[in-house]
């Protein structure tokens, strides 16, 4: 038996595919995928390698170990809903991408990533403006990669918004863990 919550957000998942099904431009589609091309297995190996070279380099060992312990949970976290839930994608993608939709791997993982970044550099960034930059910017892309998806009706609007609260929920149990687990010293 569906709650009214869920009825509620089914019909307006529906609407916006609707409404963004009548206003895809080309120019609209290639930025859309360009966005969710950051978060592409291939793309997302390589941020993934960049970040690990930069953690070492700024000797940050225990927040290149905390980084690959949250995407491997968040990861995880995903695969596993996604069989538990078994939600089809919505008809009518501009894409066949295959698997299911609930909830969005794209979001949740860019989530998950651009809050570790900020976690780990926002106070090395000693200006106060250009942290708030900083952030914002990763915030931002984050946000980009994760709604791309429905732009490109691959995902509904409700997949995208649990991926992204899904990032948000990793990404701080991660930070409450690791900050407790090990001294804060070592984690600057």
């Amino acid at each position: 038996m569906n709650s009214p919550l869920l009825l509620w957000a089914g019909k307006i998942d529906l609407n916006i595919i609707d409404f963004i099904t009548t206003s895809v431009t080309p120019f609209g589609v290639r930025l859309s995928l360009f966005l969710s091309n950051l978060g592409s297995p291939q793309s997302f190996l390589l941020l993934l390698i960049a970040s690990a070279m930069i953690f070492w380099l700024f000797k940050k060992p225990y927040s290149l170990i905390q980084f690959f312990v949250t995407l491997g949970a968040g990861m995880l976290s995903v695969y596993l809903l996604k069989i538990l839930i078994a939600r089809p994608r919505p008809i009518g993608a501009l894409f066949d991408i295959g698997g299911y939709s609930f909830p969005s791997g794209h979001a949740t993982i860019a989530t998950i990533f651009s809050a570790l970044i900020i976690f780990a550099y926002k106070n090395h960034i000693k200006n106060i403006f250009l942290r708030s930059i900083f952030v914002l910017v990763l915030s931002i892309l984050a946000l980009a990669v994760s709604f791309s998806r429905v732009y490109l009706s691959v995902h509904y609007l409700s997949d995208v918004v649990v991926g992204i609260l899904l990032g948000l929920l990793i990404s701080s149990l991660s930070v409450f863990i690791f900050e407790n687990l090990f001294k804060r010293e070592e984690l600057i």
